[in-house]
């Protein structure tokens, strides 16, 4: 399969047909997930099945992209997967980076109110998994965290294990 982003909605090519898939799917594909997890496994276990599932998708679309590009920029990632640029992103230069998006897709349905502020972290989970598998698959095992201050802004902490030479 090859996914390519236009300016409405994702492309699927499969067996050389062409597919539309719009935003609001892939957006209801993530809530879906979220409801399955927290059904099959209990709300306490939901993030880390989100997390495990980001993860695998991140490494492996880490491989298909560079599959025909020797090299993907850093902040390729985020557009590969919202179709837009972070809003902002910082580092420390010793292995921490902040990557900040003030209109989060997968938060902006989701209530301001304190109540829904825990289950916001649901949402984050799998976009944290998603990183965290890419700089795996680049050989830069990190921890990542999602800060949630007011929905729909996110920010992501990703802490390098041990920062490049």
């Amino acid at each position: 399969a090859v996914v390519s982003t236009q300016s409405t909605g994702y492309f699927i090519q499969i067996n050389l047909r062409m597919t539309y898939a719009p935003d609001s799917l892939f957006d209801s594909l993530h809530h879906q997930m979220v409801l399955y997890f927290e059904t099959a496994h209990g709300p306490d276990q939901v993030v880390q099945c989100m997390e495990k599932l980001g993860y695998r998708v991140g490494f492996s679309l880490i491989e298909k992209a560079t599959k025909d590009e020797a090299r993907v920029k850093e902040d390729d990632l985020w557009n590969m997967l919202f179709r837009k640029q972070a809003d902002n992103l910082k580092t420390n230069h010793t292995g921490t980076f902040v990557i900040q998006d003030n209109r989060f897709r997968f938060l902006t349905r989701v209530s301001q109110s304190e109540q829904y502020k825990q289950r916001g972290e649901l949402y984050v989970a799998f976009t944290c998994g998603v990183v965290k598998g890419a700089l795996a698959n680049f050989g830069l095992p990190c921890s990542v965290t999602a800060e949630i201050d007011m929905s729909p802004t996110v920010k992501v902490t990703l802490t390098l294990q041990q920062p490049p030479i």
